[in-house]
């Protein structure tokens, strides 16, 4: 799915404030109209604005003009492998029914120390698509079992009213056990925030992958 962006949209108080708020933190002197593409609603522009000099989107149907036609899910080509610095999940991975599939062919994609951004729906999301994503993916999957790095990994809500109740968790790979929230979630729809960075050895994307908890009960390494 291509990122799309909407310039010039109503907006309430807060949203709008919280908006302002962000530019003027990030894109400080850029209005708000500039960030869209001239001619249409997406984002390829909002991503050179912040520094990039070559931006792609990559879908399985060019319903909405992806540059890359191609199922995230299905075998990838050559030409894609090891192409990207970095790669923005804004909400696409969760629509895909076989998710391992998509995961693995994104780190495929990552040229060794490229970042995978993530932007994924987390709790409250019913019916929005197959699945909701949540921190033991990143701790499980990109970190354990792809030995990525974890730089960013918090849950925020979608509530304009509650966007300072930003949560964290412990990380299982550290603790032995599932990763625990360090206060409640807000009310509303919850955003799972996360970058993680490929290493720059290659590992073995095929992997078979594990709840760290129940791989230590196996182990006899906890009660």
């Amino acid at each position: 799915m291509r990122c799309a962006l909407f310039p010039g949209a109503k907006r309430r108080k807060r949203s709008a404030t919280l908006l302002e708020e962000v530019l003027a933190k990030h894109l400080p002197n850029v209005p708000e109209a500039e960030l869209a593409n001239p001619d249409n609603q997406y984002a390829e522009t909002f991503f050179e604005k912040l520094g990039f000099s070559s931006v792609d989107s990559l879908d399985f149907s060019n319903f909405e003009n992806a540059s890359i036609i191609q199922d995230l899910s299905a075998d990838l080509p050559k030409r894609l492998e090891r192409k990207f610095d970095v790669i923005y999940d804004g909400g696409t991975c969760e629509h895909i029914f076989d998710l391992p599939a998509a995961y693995r062919n994104i780190h495929k994609m990552l040229k060794p120390g490229g970042v995978l951004i993530g932007h994924s729906p987390c709790n409250n999301w019913v019916n929005h698509a197959f699945y909701q994503i949540n921190p033991e993916m990143v701790y499980g999957f990109w970190e354990k079992t792809l030995g990525y790095a974890v730089l960013h990994c918090t849950l925020q809500p979608l509530m304009p009213m509650h966007a300072y109740k930003v949560v964290t968790t412990t990380n299982p790979n550290e603790t032995g056990k599932r990763p625990r929230l360090s206060a409640a979630l807000a009310n509303g729809g919850i955003i799972l925030n996360y970058a993680v960075r490929k290493p720059l050895k290659a590992t073995d994307s095929g992997k078979k992958v594990y709840q760290t908890d129940y791989e230590n009960r196996w182990q006899g390494n906890i009660k």
